[in-house]
């Protein structure tokens, strides 16, 4: 009887130790995915929309916490199934990685800490943690993606609620023009930063309040709503005090930082408030079952969950091979009978695109028109050093319009085909731009699929890539601009995509 006294563990003691090792594996996680975590950081600390995200942080470590403290030993079940979800996880953060797929590789963050708790710790323990890890998302920049949409939403509601109250308004793009002035619905309107607090709001209340399922999922999404109906009311609070005042009042003679401030503290009361309402209407919460023993722990899941990490954090090394000076590219293609060229190029079209190892603009004429033509490479790819980033651009220098609502469309078929759009130049002409991205030999007319594509490439060695982009002039349309871009393609194509190194070559 004192020899079973004497080895049995207090539940609290066994629980510290339990909380500890889950601790110890999101540690673990944290170093070997290391680029994501300090990149979300400068985040946080750089860009006024996210500045929330180290109170999301801190907040979603304290839960996490908590979470951790309230397991037992007995929770604690490294799971097999785990290591294949976790191998995966790491395997696509890896490719987003060296693909230099920023917000890819931090949006698979959280699920990769997610992930190692699961498969180090078992499913318990994952459910247990899955809301606070969950909750980094709120911090993690992928909401800029919702911006261009909140825009033009805002720009929308405005118009049409300024047509409602009889006041005549004239909108391009994201400008609103009313008699007495201009109003520019930037980025920074599109109110994406309330939306996102207010959801976090609305589940932080959700735990705190201890609310039902379904009213979870009610003042999760009248959170958002009521964002979004904020974020217009500020709008429109500042268009019709421009209107009343000849635009002269406070809010626009000077700022309206403090409207927007002021209606996001009330936002936040609301949220709360609801949340509160919701707590006390529903019913009683029904006892916990309690579930049967889990059959003998494992522990080599636990060990393969923490070698995985190990070779993510080797992976994720940086290359001690920093070759910038390769690749080169080759020479322009001479061209004497239905072509003339290479010419020089004109200065109303120059690319940019940031850190590429060689690039090359000439022109090429026939009796139909002339043809402007840009090709880059890069060699090993970085943070500000790559071929697909916000940076880097084809409508430069100047001012281009891209209407909001183009897509680009197929210029031709085979090998090399290239994508194209149409854009309105700062002196009013019209552009068809076709173009397409060479990874190693591999082509496609997507940014993303590019993208991919290095990060695959590069997992064994980083591969040459490029980008190939013809420019033509339009005339009253741009058919004919398409007809010419397309015979030049047709009849060069081979030799311009011959002047792009492939990968292993001209190193």
């Amino acid at each position: 009887m004192e020899s079973g006294v004497k080895n049995a563990i207090p539940s609290h003691e066994a629980q510290g130790r339990a909380g500890l090792f889950v601790a110890a594996l999101a540690v673990a996680a944290l170093l070997s995915l290391w680029p994501s975590a300090l990149s979300v950081f400068r985040t946080w600390i750089s860009i006024h929309d996210y500045e929330h995200g180290l109170l999301i942080a801190v907040i979603s470590a304290a839960w996490f916490g908590i979470g951790a403290r309230k397991l037992s030993r007995a929770d604690i079940r490294p799971d097999a199934p785990g290591c294949v979800l976790l191998l995966a996880v790491l395997a696509a953060w890896l490719i987003a990685y060296r693909a230099n797929s920023l917000i890819a590789h931090q949006m698979l963050w959280p699920l990769a800490l997610l992930a190692t708790v699961y498969a180090g710790a078992g499913r318990r323990a994952a459910r247990q943690l899955a809301a606070p890890i969950g909750f980094l998302y709120f911090a993690v920049p992928i909401w800029d993606y919702l911006v261009p949409l909140l825009q033009r939403v805002c720009v929308a509601v405005t118009e049409s609620t300024l047509a409602i109250l009889g006041i005549p308004t004239t909108v391009t793009d994201n400008i609103v023009t009313i008699p007495e002035g201009s109003f520019q619905i930037v980025e920074g309107c599109s109110g994406m930063r309330f939306f996102v607090v207010a959801l976090a709001v609305a589940v932080l209340a959700v735990r705190m309040f201890h609310l039902a399922p379904r009213r979870a999922v009610f003042l999760v999404a009248l959170g958002g709503l009521l964002a979004l109906f904020a974020n217009w009311l500020r709008i429109l609070i500042v268009v019709l005090a421009g209107h009343l005042s000849d635009m002269q009042h406070y809010f626009v003679a000077v700022e309206h930082l403090s409207l927007g401030n002021a209606i996001f503290a009330l936002l936040l009361v609301a949220i709360l408030l609801a949340a509160r309402r919701l707590s006390t209407a529903q019913a009683s919460p029904r006892p916990a079952l309690v579930a049967p023993a889990p059959p003998a722990a494992r522990r080599w899941p636990a060990v393969l969950a923490v070698a995985l990490l190990g070779s993510t954090f080797a992976a994720a090394r940086p290359a001690a091979d920093e070759r910038s000076g390769w690749p080169v590219l080759g020479q322009w293609p001479l061209a004497t009978g239905r072509w003339q060229g290479p010419l020089p190029a004109t200065p109303a079209w120059v690319p940019s695109f940031v850190g590429s190892a060689d690039e090359r603009r000439a022109a090429y004429v026939s009796s139909a028109g002339t043809v402007e033509i840009y090709v880059n490479v890069y060699g090993a790819q970085r943070q500000g050093r790559e071929l697909v980033q916000y940076a880097n651009t084809l409508l430069a220098p100047g001012a281009w319009h891209r209407p909001w609502s183009q897509d680009s469309q197929p210029l031709s078929s085979g090998a090399g085909r290239l994508a194209s759009f149409e854009a309105l130049g700062s002196d009013g002409q019209s552009w068809l731009f076709a173009y397409v991205f060479d990874v190693g030999g591999w082509r496609t007319g997507r940014e993303s699929l590019a993208q991919l594509a290095y990060g695959l490439r590069s997992i064994r060695a980083p591969a040459p890539a490029g980008v190939v982009a013809l420019a033509v002039r339009c005339g009253r349309d741009c058919r004919s601009a398409r007809a010419l871009a397309s015979a030049f393609w047709d009849d060069m194509s081979e030799t311009i995509l011959g002047m792009l190194p492939q990968a292993g070559r001209d190193r």
